[in-house]
């Protein structure tokens, strides 16, 4: 009886270091994001109105830049499907952003479909965990950088006024991935048309990809592959050069440092 009593005394002594040990660790954890959290400063150093922390360094950047190409070129191929409410030109750019920042592990792979060459992710932070801003990681107000500032959600204009820098109207400093943007003010639906510089590794040659955005209620629209030189063909206000006024140029994402 006695054994059975010392047995006892020393299992449950256990379960009691076991549970101990798990609260402290958990306590440990909470602990250390809450200090990560604290320690992270939302702040404007750069003086460019976007939150430094959410600014990539050069090695960060080529790695979104390379998974934003890819994604793009997979949706256009048909790899990955695009979702029926990202179905314009500013749509099919805010799809493939918040792609590009996720984590690209075999869970991913087999869910979106994607096909290519898997390399390393963006280390900074991943979507949709990203401290403060979680999901809202597009500026929408002007005058703020806080997170409250920030929406899951952005029209082609706002993303290209508070989330992107102009770089020139030259197209000749663009690489794959920025922004090729137009302004089109007889459409007041719809003026501002963004699309996808990407420039062939193999043969230099130049396109702009977009989505045509919804026809009608019974066509959603399409995606386009356009090599740059025949953009005009379509119509001359398409012509991405500095003489066109409906071509406002070339922009870049504000979180790219290259």
């Amino acid at each position: 009886m006695r054994k059975i009593i010392i047995f006892t005394c020393i299992f449950l002594s256990l379960i009691c270091i076991i549970i101990f040990s798990l609260f402290w660790q958990k306590e440990k954890i909470v602990n250390t994001e809450k200090l990560s959290k604290q320690l992270i400063k939302i702040e404007d150093v750069d003086g460019n109105n976007y939150p430094d922390f959410l600014e990539l360094d050069a090695q960060d950047s080529y790695s979104f830049s390379y998974w934003f190409n890819s994604i793009i070129l997979n949706i256009i191929n048909g790899y990955i499907t695009l979702p029926s409410n990202y179905e314009d030109c500013a749509g099919l750019i805010r799809f493939a952003y918040k792609e590009s920042l996720k984590k690209h592990d075999q869970n991913w792979i087999k869910k979106t479909g994607y096909k290519g060459i898997v390399k390393e992710d963006v280390k900074k932070y991943n979507y949709p965990d990203i401290p403060f801003y979680g999901t809202n990681i597009f500026k929408i107000d002007k005058n703020n950088i806080n997170p409250d500032s920030f929406s899951n959600y952005a029209s082609a204009r706002v993303l290209i006024e508070m989330n992107m820098d102009f770089l020139s109207k030259n197209i000749e400093v663009a690489q794959s991935g920025d922004i090729l943007v137009f302004f089109h003010p007889e459409d007041p639906e719809f003026p501002y048309h963004v699309m996808v510089y990407f420039e062939d590794p193999v043969s230099f040659e130049e396109y702009a990809i977009y989505h045509t955005g919804p026809v009608d209620e019974f066509n959603s629209g399409e995606f386009r592959v356009v090599k740059i030189k025949n953009l005009y063909k379509a119509d001359p206000t398409w012509m991405a050069v500095p003489e066109n006024k409906s071509f406002m140029g070339v922009y870049r994402f504000k979180i790219l440092n290259y």
